[in-house]
């Protein structure tokens, strides 16, 4: 077997498969498109075996389809909460305003660009409130806990998109791996006339004779 990672050997069995003499019969009546190897012959995976590859390689490629959602939630689910706090700190901005406290610039731009409408109100409501006692606000964006979010969400999307870009290179990783894991059975009595299918790692399985020679 070669060496292949741990998340992929979990999936991984060994796939029998018979060796077939050069110009037998039964392989020229069923597949013209023989791939000759240098010694003449081929190997076809047994039934059982050709079942287990494609399971094999269905399970893992919906682990693979897995990861890579998981990974997008994750960064969804980074993004919906920091919204959520973003949400809460403009509303405590409206009603600070809204009380004649005065806020800085930046969070007053903050609420303009989160809802026109609701920044005026404010604003008329601020104008209004500051005849009377007012008081100077803090900004409730702290730009180190901004700069931290965004470098996290920097290093989610990086993972989501690493996943989701790997997908078709890590299933043909697995599909080689598979094919290091074939190994050649006495074809003994065999009827090679009731062996339906031949398989090819090209791509998909099925319908082609498997050239091991390689």
């Amino acid at each position: 077997m070669s060496s292949v990672s741990n998340n992929m050997s979990s999936y991984l069995h060994t796939y029998e498969a018979y060796r077939i003499p050069k110009g037998h019969e039964a392989l020229e009546a069923k597949n013209a498109e023989l791939i000759k190897t240098e010694e003449g012959s081929e190997l076809i995976l047994t039934e059982a075996s050709r079942k287990q590859l494609l399971k094999d390689r269905e399970k893992y490629n919906a682990m693979l389809v897995a990861e890579a959602n998981m990974a997008a939630e994750k960064t969804q689910m980074a993004a919906r909460e920091k919204q959520a706090i973003e949400e809460a700190k403009i509303m405590a901005v409206v009603r600070a305003m809204s009380k004649g406290d005065i806020v800085p610039p930046s969070d007053e731009q903050k609420v303009m660009e989160y809802d026109g409408d609701l920044y005026q109100a404010a604003k008329m409501a601020q104008t209004i409130a500051m005849q009377a006692e007012r008081h100077k606000k803090e900004s409730l964006w702290d730009e180190e806990e901004e700069e931290e979010f965004r470098k996290k969400m920097d290093k989610l999307c990086d993972e989501s998109n690493e996943l989701a870009s790997s997908l078709g290179e890590k299933s043909a990783e697995f599909a080689k791996a598979q094919e290091a894991n074939v190994v050649e059975v006495d074809m003994g009595n065999v009827d090679l006339s009731k062996i339906q299918y031949f398989v090819k790692y090209s791509g998909n399985v099925g319908g082609a004779i498997l050239d091991m020679s390689v």
